[in-house]
């Protein structure tokens, strides 16, 4: 099976799943997306029922699972995908740190507003992953994994007497959840001992005792943070709402002035399209172009400041016109 193409209205795709976090086995994973959308006005605005909906595209059938070569892809409208890292959701919040595979400008931004999502409200959602894993690879959770080691992966529980997959996501949830309250961000692939760790677990290398001692540590050390007021107690709603509403008034005024510019490409480090960023002019901002090439070392783009700085929409966007000329 082949899934679609991707709407123009994409402003961000990243790679997640064991090769982003560096657990990955070499010639043994699929590819696994998260792609990030703007919802035009009527979408957002109109009368069809319900709320914004995430999309699960895959190339296998439903029910069959990947394999390597294959594709699972997860497409979030921006509000659904903000609402979800906001509420602390593990597998949405890595995102904001995961390899870019394409990005526009906007996603970019929100790339760089990571350290908005993060607080003390996310160790129950941490801590609830790790034991929707653990349970499923002990076969005490109910469900349709009934035994020890019941997971979807028999080859595994027959080699290693575990799924060592569950027990590496289990224990990946805990050093990342962890990182994520004490730094306020994320490195992906995750580092040093933990990283080698977690790869001997997926290896089978780890008994099956020693990795569930670990992983209620990790679980207690997530609990005792609980109580430190030094990390915020929620997301910095204030800010990300701001963000969120700015970015769709521009996408919805811009309408094909703005997708007439082709998706800016991110390759390692380098954007190789143009894309058009906030820099400031006077007392307001603009919106420039980039060069066709710039390294997002040297010159990070949208990490400085959040565009509800700006003056009002409307003068916001007789500065912000883009010259489709230039």
């Amino acid at each position: 099976m082949e899934i679609p193409p991707l709407p123009d209205s994409t402003i961000l795709v990243v790679e997640v799943g064991s090769t982003a976090h560096g657990t990955g086995l070499p010639g043994g994973e699929d590819l696994d997306l998260t792609a990030v959308v703007v919802e035009s006005a009527e979408e957002v605005l109109g009368l069809a029922p319900g709320g914004p909906a995430t999309i699960m595209q895959r190339t296998q059938p439903e029910g069959v699972r990947s394999g390597p070569g294959d594709i699972d892809r997860t497409v979030h409208p921006l509000r659904r995908f903000l609402y979800l890292a906001a509420s602390g959701n593990p597998s949405v919040l890595m995102s904001l740190w995961a390899p870019v595979i394409e990005a526009t400008t906007e996603g970019l931004e929100l790339q760089g507003m990571g350290e908005y999502f993060v607080g003390r409200h996310v160790i129950p959602r941490y801590r609830g992953y790790m034991q929707s894993q653990a349970t499923r690879l002990l076969g005490i959770g109910g469900g349709r994994h009934g035994r020890r080691g019941g997971g979807q992966r028999d080859e595994l529980v027959g080699k290693y007497g575990y799924d060592t997959k569950y027990a590496m996501h289990c224990a990946r949830l805990g050093f990342q959840g962890l990182e994520l309250l004490r730094t306020g961000h994320l490195n992906l692939p995750v580092q040093g001992e933990p990283a080698e760790w977690l790869l001997a677990v997926r290896r089978g290398e780890v008994l099956l005792n020693e990795w569930w001692n670990r992983a209620l540590e990790l679980d207690a050390e997530l609990e005792a943070l609980s109580d430190d007021e030094s990390i915020p107690a929620g997301p910095n709603r204030e800010a990300i709402e701001a963000w969120s509403v700015q970015t769709h008034l521009w996408c919805w005024e811009a309408g094909q002035s703005r997708l007439s510019h082709p998706r800016t490409l991110v390759v390692g480090r380098w954007l190789v399209r143009p894309v058009w960023t906030i820099m400031p002019s006077g007392n307001s901002n603009r919106r420039v172009p980039v060069s066709k090439s710039r390294c997002l070392d040297s010159a990070p783009i949208g990490r400085t400041g959040l565009r509800c700085n700006c003056l009002s929409l409307t003068q916001f966007l007789k500065h912000s016109a883009p010259n489709p000329g230039s």
